[in-house]
């Protein structure tokens, strides 16, 4: 009866140990420091536009299950470039360059213009955000857009990055 105690911590220990040692390991990929903290500090929720022929990077959140572009709140001394930075690693796992503000919608949340540069791991906040794709520009609907009040202007602004044409096609 004594050995049977004994040994149940043991054998648990046994068993928990490898799985210590793998979870020790694993840790989430983690952003460099900004390349864009030098900017005039102009905080500003923000975003990213990134395209490649006729698609376009479509994160889904998984509470709603609506649609929209991968971005979302700065955090303190941040300026809206590295907002957009860090929103889009933490919601895609991508690393971008942020290029040229394409828009500044009536919340004040920017877009930018932003190129991957690599792909590294899956959305680091799978609490929020459920799946990232690539989507045709065509295939987005208002209907499952998170803020339907400025889809027009985010597909007028995706469809120019895509095709170059500026003009009205709604």
């Amino acid at each position: 009866m004594n050995n049977y105690k004994t040994m149940i911590p043991f054998s648990l220990l046994a068993a928990l140990l490898p799985i210590t040692f793998i979870l020790a390991g694993c840790q989430k990929p983690s952003l460099d420091s900004c390349p864009y903290s030098t900017d005039e500090y102009q905080p500003a929720n923000a975003g990213c536009l990134i395209t490649k022929e006729d698609e376009v990077v479509i994160v889904t959140m998984r509470r709603s299950g609506k649609q929209t572009i991968p971005g979302g709140t700065s955090e303190k001394g941040e300026t809206a470039r590295c907002t957009a930075y860090r929103e889009t690693f933490e919601e895609t796992g991508i690393r971008v360059s942020v290029h040229e503000m394409l828009a500044e919608f009536s919340n004040g949340f920017q877009l930018y213009r932003c190129k991957p540069i690599a792909v590294e791991s899956s959305p680091l906040n799978p609490d929020e955000i459920s799946d990232v794709s690539w989507r045709s520009w065509l295939s987005l609907n208002t209907d499952n857009w998170r803020y339907p009040e400025f889809f027009i202007k985010t597909r007028r602004l995706i469809r120019e990055q895509i095709t170059g044409i500026s003009k009205e096609l709604e």
